[in-house]
């Protein structure tokens, strides 16, 4: 009896180790889990690509992040008479300097008209050549009377449709004024509900109001971000 007493302990010992099937662990009310053993401990990421940081620009004071950069900016005779188109334009001027070759970019002005860089209505690749032409076309323009929002709204999303870049932004700077369309008003709404149709690709629509407006255009510009997952801010001077 002394020798068969370590034996089949040693037996037993060598069928915990050997021979019981793994078994998961239980969890509340019997569900279980179960690691498994036998894949590398990096094995689950293996095949996932690995996405570039995204570019971070400061505009009017404004962190965004993006590889996709669009502004469309109101240059209308309030713009260009108050010197914001020249504050506009000096912003932009900036975030086009400082990105780097990944990023695309469109700039759009609008007043009556509606003028766009690149003029092929595709975005820009920000090489050295694109962003020297970019820059000398901004600094050129002058504006003109009217603010057709809509229109400019519409060709700077139809550019960040056309982008290749994951994580867009579209900028708006003006008064939230729209003096396109008879009644302002309706004008205004209208442009919301285009603006929502042509946004299938969910670019971050972020809003900057300068001067001074009416209520009617400021809740136009809290609307336009907020259904575009974007930011509105008002800067005073």
């Amino acid at each position: 009896m002394k020798r068969f007493i370590p034996v089949l302990s040693g037996l037993a010992l060598l069928a915990l180790m050997w021979g019981s099937p793994a078994r998961g662990q239980d969890v509340g009310g019997g569900a279980t889990t179960k690691e498994n053993l036998d894949l590398p401990f990096d094995a689950l990421g293996e095949n996932e690509e690995e996405e570039d940081a995204p570019e971070i620009v400061s505009f009017y004071g404004q962190q965004r992040e993006g590889d996709g950069f669009f502004y469309v900016v109101d240059s209308s005779g309030s713009m260009r008479d108050s010197g914001e188109l020249a504050v506009a334009k000096r912003e932009i001027i900036k975030n086009i300097t400082e990105f780097s070759d990944r990023v695309q970019f469109g700039v759009v002005f609008f007043n009556t008209n509606v003028v766009k860089f690149p003029g092929s209505g595709q975005p820009a690749e920000a090489n050295p050549g694109q962003k020297s032409s970019a820059l000398a076309w901004i600094q050129a323009h002058t504006g003109s009377s009217g603010s057709c929002c809509q229109a400019g709204l519409s060709a700077g999303l139809r550019m960040a449709n056309a982008c290749s870049a994951k994580r867009k932004v579209l900028s708006y700077v003006g008064d939230g004024g729209g003096t396109c369309g008879g009644d302002e008003s309706q004008y205004l709404q209208q442009t919301l509900a285009a603006v929502s149709a042509q946004n299938f690709q969910r670019v971050q629509i972020n809003c900057i109001g300068v001067l001074s407006y009416p209520q009617m255009n400021e809740d136009f510009m809290r609307k336009l971000a907020a259904q575009n997952g974007g930011t509105y801010i008002h800067v005073t001077r």
